[in-house]
Parts: C-alpha cells; sequence; structure tokens
C-alpha cells in the first residue's frame, strides 16, 4: 500500500511539472509596462523581444513567425477568477484582424516540425482495396478494386509521436505559460500568437476578454538597430 501510494504521488508530481505552473507574478499589475484593472481584475503584460525569447527558449521563435508576451493576472481582494490563456488575443495596426493564443503543441509543432521521409496523402482522403461478391449462374465470384474516399478513416493508425526536439520544446513552454486556472492568487506566465498581418510597426494591443469585462493593453513593438 505504501509504495502504491508513493507510486502516485509520483505520478501526480509529474503530470503537474509537465502541466507546468507559468512563471511568478510580479508585484502587482503596476510593474508591467501596460496594465488595467476591469471589475475585481488587474491585468499586467510586457512584450517578450526575439533576443531575450531566445534566451528563454533556446528557439528563434521570431524568425518563425511567433510572438511571445508575458501576462500577470491579479484578483482584486482575493476575488476568485478564471484565467486562461485563451482569454487573450492580439492585433497590430488599425486594419489588422485579431489573432487568437496559440497553444505550446501548436508552436513546438510549427518551429520543430515532424521529420518524416514517408510521402503521405492528406487525411481526408483514403486508398484502399474493394472485394465485390457477384452472384451468377449459381456461383460465387469475388471481384477486386480499389476504392478512393473522402473524410477522416476512423482506422487509421494514430499520428506518430513527436519528436524529441519538438516535445522538448513543447515541455519548455508549457511549463513558463500562463496556466489555466481558477484563482484567488497573481498568476502570471507568458502567452503565444502568430505575428498579426498588420502594421509591423504599429503598437500591439493585446485584448483581455474576462468574465469581468474586456481591456486593451498597448505595447510597442521591439525597435531594431
Amino acid at each position: 500500500m505504501t509504495f502504491r501510494l508513493g507510486f502516485l504521488c509520483l505520478l501526480l508530481a509529474l503530470a503537474s511539472a509537465v502541466a507546468g505552473d507559468g512563471i511568478p507574478a510580479r508585484g502587482s499589475a503596476d510593474d508591467y509596462p501596460a496594465h488595467q484593472t476591469v471589475g475585481k481584475v488587474a491585468v499586467g503584460a510586457a512584450y517578450i523581444p526575439p533576443a531575450q525569447v531566445k534566451k528563454l527558449f533556446g528557439e528563434d521563435l521570431d524568425k518563425r513567425g511567433w510572438l511571445v508576451f508575458e501576462v500577470g493576472v491579479f484578483p482584486v481582494d482575493a476575488t476568485q477568477t478564471d484565467v486562461s490563456p485563451d482569454d487573450f488575443k492580439l492585433r497590430q495596426g488599425k486594419d489588422a484582424g485579431i489573432t487568437r493564443a496559440a497553444t505550446p503543441h501548436m508552436v513546438a509543432s510549427d518551429v520543430r516540425p515532424q521529420k518524416s521521409t514517408t510521402p503521405k496523402l492528406p487525411e481526408n482522403v483514403h486508398v484502399y482495396n474493394t472485394d465485390t461478391i457477384i452472384y451468377s449462374g449459381g456461383h460465387v465470384y469475388t471481384e477486386s478494386g480499389t476504392a478512393v474516399a473522402v473524410g477522416k478513416d476512423p482506422h487509421a493508425p494514430a499520428p506518430p509521436p513527436p519528436s524529441a526536439d519538438q516535445a522538448g520544446l513543447e515541455q519548455q513552454l508549457e511549463e513558463k505559460s500562463l496556466p489555466g486556472v481558477k484563482t484567488a492568487k497573481a498568476v502570471a506566465g507568458y502567452v503565444f500568437f502568430p505575428k498579426p498581418s498588420g502594421d509591423k510597426h504599429a503598437d500591439f494591443e493585446l485584448l483581455y476578454f474576462g468574465l469581468d469585462g474586456q481591456i486593451t493593453l498597448k505595447l510597442p513593438p521591439a525597435i531594431k538597430p
């Protein structure tokens, strides 16, 4: 019984390590370059320049088309608040569309894609052999052929597991990403976005859509020498 309990605790600890707890929050939302309060929650944010991102994760995410923001969420008066990276969206420039936050898996899969030397058909097109039974003159015949079906094949094998490089990067991103939690304490972490297609010199507008309302945090892009 003691062994089983210890083993269970180890599994829970490993699961927590993979899930990640984000990063330490700053003293208050005011300690971030952009900050605002709405209802019972204060939010602070900072844009992380590409050089710093590379030091954090060992990968030039900016070159691969990804942006990183540090976000801190501070419940007011210890009010319990739902926190999620999905609460944040990004736009840049007046006519730019709004982009959603990406998961660490999406970023890692793009930056370090799974390598394969085997050509694959699109997942929604499947080729398979068919056997048709024909009755003629009291005899039974079979006729073989090939058919093409469109749509996901329920019998298709599962995709291969991520490579060690991809899994390693994903774990790094996951451990430091903003956690999805219900909390009365301050939490912080990184939120990842694909680069918007708008004016590259315009300020970033990090949009927060929480239960208490919406706020816009403006942050200037990094100034290249």
